[in-house]
């Protein structure tokens, strides 16, 4: 059986890192980053530098054509704080997503999966620490805090444009929000509320269990909703215990199973600080 042929933006960048090695065990990859080191300073394997943003659509359409799937996970940091910088910047996020939609549409690309965050509804925590809330669903109307979240936001609903077929045929759109893509570490959480810890064990997603989720949204042959529209968006969240970011859509669609509970990964940690 021949391998699927995916292309990786953002190849160099910290979730792209969690990937790769399942990534490469399992297709034809095309890598491209604006960068090829990494955030430890090592060079990725194969990584061809790419300005998404800039590069005229010439130079892009080859890395697109003869893919089976895009998957986006390329990052513009802001450089500030400041409010104004930071909406250019996730503005420039936003154009980059766009053109990943466009170009997959126009190179026959059948489907793209993005990296999305919870952060593009992270609103709910408050009426769920507040015991107003019992979970937090994918179908949730989006409510961002932040111009990073909304800014993710936007790469949804842009996705719903391209899936239901409003700007051509029907692209294949599966958008996923990662929550706590890291280790959760005690020490981190020292003098800060209780509440911020708790959060993390509740959000945490392992690699094995990321890796899992993306290549289920790579492989799965129908994503089609119950409306005919390919699209979806899926939590990234490990089985966890404490969790309340919803991943029973990911079940149903994909068959996510995922493996790792942060309660029994952090189980000493947690024995420790909370009890």
């Amino acid at each position: 059986m021949s391998r699927m042929r995916v292309l990786l933006t953002g190849a160099s960048g910290y979730i792209a890192d969690q990937l790769l090695p399942a990534f490469r065990e399992r297709y034809d990859l095309s890598l491209v980053d604006a960068r090829t080191r990494n955030a430890r300073g090592e060079e990725v394997e194969g990584v061809e530098v790419v300005d998404l943003l800039d590069a005229r659509d010439e130079e892009l359409r080859p890395y697109f054509e003869g893919r089976d799937v895009v998957v986006h996970t390329g990052y513009v940091r802001p450089e500030s704080e400041d409010p104004r910088e930071v909406y250019r910047v996730e503005r420039c996020n936003v154009d980059m997503m766009q053109r990943v939609y466009q170009l997959a549409l126009d190179t026959g690309v059948r489907r793209v999966v993005a990296a999305s965050t919870n952060q593009a509804a992270k609103w709910y925590e408050q009426p769920y620490y507040a015991g107003l809330k019992e979970m937090v669903s994918p179908e949730d109307y989006p409510r961002p805090e932040s111009f990073y979240g909304w800014a993710k936001a936007a790469y949804e609903s842009l996705g719903f444009v391209y899936a239901c077929g409003g700007v051509g045929r029907k692209l294949e759109v599966v958008l996923i929000r990662i929550v706590a893509p890291r280790e959760i570490r005690a020490s981190d959480f020292e003098g800060l509320p209780r509440v911020r810890y708790v959060r993390d064990l509740a959000g945490y997603v392992s690699p094995r269990d990321l890796q899992q989720l993306f290549c289920r949204s790579i492989e799965t042959p129908e994503i089609d909703d119950e409306y005919g529209v390919p699209f979806h968006i899926f939590y990234g969240v490990s089985n966890n215990t404490r969790k309340f970011w919803s991943i029973a859509n990911a079940r149903r669609v994909i068959g996510y199973e995922p493996e790792d509970d942060s309660e029994v990964r952090f189980a000493e940690d947690i024995a420790r600080i909370l009890r």
